[in-house]
């Protein structure tokens, strides 16, 4: 089983009226490029993140956790 499907079954489609809800965002590295990052997956429980994270850590990936509480906004 890969990484995707052990923590397939928590991801969480966000939003809300008007917004987006707090949500805590994994990424890896990309191998190409380390200053880059390709998203793993959404939470809206940080505990969940944290896990995946560590799951991914644990696998050798570089592994973060981001918090977005804003939609993005073009400038």
């Amino acid at each position: 089983m890969s990484d995707k499907e052990r923590i397939g079954s928590s991801l969480v489609a966000v939003s809300c009226p008007g917004g987006m809800a707090r949500q805590f965002r994994v990424q890896v590295a990309s191998g190409e490029t380390p200053s880059q990052w390709k998203l793993v997956g959404s939470f809206r429980d940080s505990l969940q993140a944290r896990e995946c994270a560590a799951q991914l850590q644990n696998a050798g990936q570089q592994a973060r956790v981001v918090v977005c509480g804003a939609l993005p906004t073009a400038a």
